[in-house]
């Protein structure tokens, strides 16, 4: 037994001994080669460069290891209504997003106290422009493209100003402001625009009322420029208007109106004492649930729109058509008068939308030289059939509203947590005017 055991420790000591030869070994072995290193292959005027080279290198390891270790701070967020996804407009609905910042020295922050949900907004859901807003996106903030903001239009209280603005607008002042469709909308608490974007909001009108008009105000201000109609050139001319209850529609049949125009508008009952209130001098109304199936039944030549016009006899010098509709307008031709014309105050179709791989390449390389050239000319780019959201459109529809030759038209207000009724209220067929968001 005592043979056994000193064998066994024996054996041990024995084995150590060699674990510890092995390894003082090893590490003559890695000395020696980094002599030869030292000696043979850095000269030793080089040694101080090496050894300050292994110094800096071993600072920065430790100061980037310090930065990933940090704590993270997570970002400010604030309420949005917004799209979580292109798949519909079930998907709008309220998210909280990060808070804004100022982008540029020219830019203004504005708190926001009602914002429009359009139809636009509807269809953006839907993935309206959605290559093109990537894009552009992708140049300008870098975000994610999801949560999606919605809101073409808002009223608010500005909160800051860039150093370099002058438009005059100072902390507190009450504004307006509009946003095209590839840019992120304003149902937000806070947004921040460029100075070119904001106007001063009507004193005769809440925030409600300021909120339904700079983006439809200046779609219809366009559509009026197409058809060539102003205050002199409305005088005598008739006019039909196709959805005439439509925020858009609201607009044209008042200033149409008071400039002396004669106008037919088409809506629901539900709106007709509306827009008859605005100043329709005939109303084609329609009974039936479905708005539109009485524009484009089995056969156009049956449907009871086409009746209405036959039973008139009346040519148009211009048809406004206010809200898209799925099918030709060209039979509508035959009811206008020689220099008659349709004008569509609605966005045009984006054909990005249905591009594939290939052509997405091509429209970005596209989307880039266009930039880079805008930006050498120093011009805003177009992108689109879109209305111009400038700071003198909203000066102008400012103008109407002080003189009372223009009223605003809200149908119904909803809080930020109603955001799924708002959107249901504007894909009905029994809306009026505008859908307003509030965050008072």
């Amino acid at each position: 037994m005592v043979f056994l055991f000193q064998y066994c420790s024996f054996k041990f000591s024995y084995k150590i001994e060699i674990t510890a030869r092995t390894t003082f070994s090893i590490i003559f072995n890695l000395l020696t080669i980094t002599k030869m290193i030292f000696y043979f292959l850095v000269a030793r005027n080089n040694t101080y460069f090496v050894l300050v080279g292994l110094g800096t290198g071993c600072m920065f390891g430790c100061m980037f290891g310090v930065w990933l270790a940090r704590k993270t701070i997570a970002n400010p967020i604030m309420k949005s209504v917004a799209c979580v996804s292109y798949y519909g407009s079930d998907n709008v609905t309220l998210c909280k997003t990060n808070l804004p910042h100022l982008r540029s020295s020219s830019d203004i922050l504005v708190r926001v106290r009602a914002a429009a949900i359009t139809r636009l907004d509807v269809e953006i859901s839907h993935g309206y422009g959605k290559i093109l807003r990537r894009i552009i996106q992708s140049y300008n903030s870098g975000s994610p493209e999801m949560p999606l903001v919605v809101g073409r239009s808002c009223s608010g209280v500005v909160e800051n100003v860039g150093k370099d603005s002058k438009s005059g607008l100072e902390i507190g002042d009450e504004v307006w402001l509009a946003s095209n469709f590839y840019e992120i909308g304003l149902a937000s608490q806070l947004v921040v625009a460029h100075e070119s974007r904001i106007g001063r909001k009507p004193v005769l009108i809440g925030f409600e009322g300021a909120a339904s008009l700079p983006y439809d105000g200046c779609m219809a201000l366009i559509a009026l420029k197409k058809a060539k109609l102003s205050e002199n050139s409305s005088i005598g001319k008739k006019v039909l208007i196709q959805d005439g209850c439509s925020a858009v529609g609201c607009i044209l049949t008042q200033l149409i109106k008071k400039w002396g125009g004669y106008v037919v508008v088409t809506c629901h009952q539900r709106s007709a004492p509306v827009v008859n209130a605005l100043g329709a001098d005939e109303i084609i109304t329609f009974s039936n649930d479905s708005f539109e199936t009485n524009f484009y039944e089995k056969s156009i030549e049956q449907s009871t729109f086409m009746n209405e016009l036959l039973s008139r006899q009346v040519k148009y010098d211009v048809v406004f058509i206010t809200t898209r509709l799925n099918y030709s307008t060209k039979f509508i031709e035959r009811f206008l008068t020689p220099h008659g014309t349709i004008v569509h105050a609605v966005e045009s179709i984006m054909p990005s939308d249905e591009y594939g791989i290939f052509m997405r390449m091509m429209f970005k390389i596209y989307v880039t030289l266009k930039r880079m050239g805008t930006t050498v000319f120093g011009v805003e780019p177009k992108w689109a059939d879109e209305p111009h959201l400038c700071h003198n459109n909203l000066d102008i529809l400012a103008g109407y509203i002080n003189d009372e030759i223009l009223n605003t038209v809200v149908d119904q207000v909803y809080n930020p947590q109603e955001a799924e009724r708002a959107v249901a209220h504007v894909i009905s067929e029994k809306r009026i005017g505008s859908t307003i968001i509030t965050f008072r």
